[in-house]
């Protein structure tokens, strides 16, 4: 299991805006997951800050069912995960939809107890539509 030392988000600067860090903490079976660090294009995006807040105080239903349970996957096969996900924003009359790549890391060597998400925005449904992660990145914005 690669340890989280091993990961260097600086030499990773152009992508930190759209990763995150999340820990694994609880029992085995109670366990709580909880953003240690959000990129800022990640709180731009949500419309909020996950730094420091569980899941179970960001997300509900279905939303929070699933979130859950893939972490809990990746933390039984220790493998890489890659998904799209919409994610509904306020009332849900908006939504996001993203790439995401969750990669598992621990932090002493023995268990998965970190995670680094990495998110690419496909579209995100608003007022004022924009396609693409990249678009603030390159000066322009798409409508």
């Amino acid at each position: 299991m690669p340890l989280r030392g091993s990961f260097d988000p600086l030499t990773f600067h152009r992508s930190m805006p759209r990763m995150a860090i999340i820990e694994r903490s609880g029992t085995k079976d109670a366990p709580i997951f909880r953003y240690r660090l959000a990129g800022t294009e990640i709180v731009r995006r949500a419309g909020r800050d996950p730094t420091g807040k569980s899941f179970e105080e960001l997300y509900e239903g279905s939303y929070l069912e699933t979130a859950n349970q893939t972490y809990l996957e990746i933390v039984e096969n220790g493998q890489a995960h890659f998904s799209q996900r919409v994610y509904p924003i306020g009332d849900g009359s908006s939504s996001l939809r993203y790439d995401r790549l969750i990669l598992p890391y621990s932090s002493h060597g023995s268990a998965i107890d970190q995670f680094v998400l990495l998110i690419v925005v496909v579209e995100q449904d608003t007022p004022k539509k924009q396609i693409g992660s990249f678009s603030i990145f390159g000066g322009r914005e798409n409508t």
